[in-house]
Formats: C-alpha cells, sequence, structure tokens
C-alpha cells in the first residue's frame, strides 16, 4: 500500500453498539475511526507494539468528528482513512463512515497524530514513520 491510497475497511453494525434510540452511540465512531487507523498503519508497515518497544508512542494529539446520518443495527459500513503529512512532528488522519446500503457518509473524522519519544517525552516521530512520510 502507498501512502496517497484510501485505505478502508468495512464493519456491521452490532446491538450492543446502539444506544435508546437504536442507533449507534457517539463514542462508537471513535472506536471505529480507532480501528482503521491502526489497520491502515500496519498496511503500510507500521507496527504500534514494535514502534513502542523502540521507544515512541503513537498518540492523538486533536480528534474532531461531525455526525450525519445514523447507523442501525445491522448496517454494514465502510470506513475509510486518508494519511496527509502535516511538517515533522504530526500527521492527519482524514476519515469517513459511510453505510453501505446507500452510500450515505454517516461520519467525518480528522484525527491529528503524533509520536512520543520515550526518552525526552517531547513530540518526535521515530524513524520509520519520517521515511513512511517522506519527511
Amino acid at each position: 500500500m502507498q501512502i496517497n491510497e484510501i485505505f478502508s475497511i468495512e464493519g456491521e453494525v452490532r446491538d450492543n453498539e446502539l444506544d435508546i434510540q437504536g442507533i449507534v452511540n457517539n463514542a462508537n465512531y471513535f472506536i471505529f475511526f480507532a480501528h482503521a487507523r491502526h489497520k491502515h498503519l500496519k498496511a503500510l508497515g507500521l507496527d504500534f507494539a514494535k514502534t513502542h518497544d523502540e521507544g515512541h508512542d503513537l498518540v492523538l494529539a486533536e480528534a474532531t468528528i461531525k455526525f450525519r446520518a445514523p447507523l442501525r443495527s445491522g448496517d454494514l459500513y465502510t470506513v475509510t482513512s486518508k494519511l496527509v503529512p502535516q511538517g515533522k512532528i504530526r500527521a492527519i488522519m482524514e476519515q469517513e463512515v459511510l453505510r453501505k446500503s446507500d452510500g450515505k457518509i454517516c461520519c467525518l473524522g480528522t484525527f491529528t497524530i503524533t509520536s512520543i519519544s520515550g526518552k525526552t517525552g517531547r513530540p518526535e516521530f521515530p524513524v520509520c514513520l519520517k521515511q513512511l512520510l517522506g519527511i
């Protein structure tokens, strides 16, 4: 997979993800997005556990989501993810949750990621991520 490609995974809404209204609870969208981000980075060759063992932890610096349409029990959905470099210590993950039955965008997410050095406690991308991002 190349850095500029859009990554996607599919899922199905489970009953335990619903709120009293019978729609996916807002907090679950953060989980959908996080799972897709992790899978996306893994597809690009970045291993979270290995990166941690080497002294860097990938973290979110900012998260913004916009709700557009609900998902309900049994709905099939796709989560897309696009990685966009932002300088030397940040990258943006632009993400969407799309309902498969009609292609409608249910939720949009923008996530700023960085990496914290275990040695200094300061933001710093590990070499593997710098190479991946071309910085």
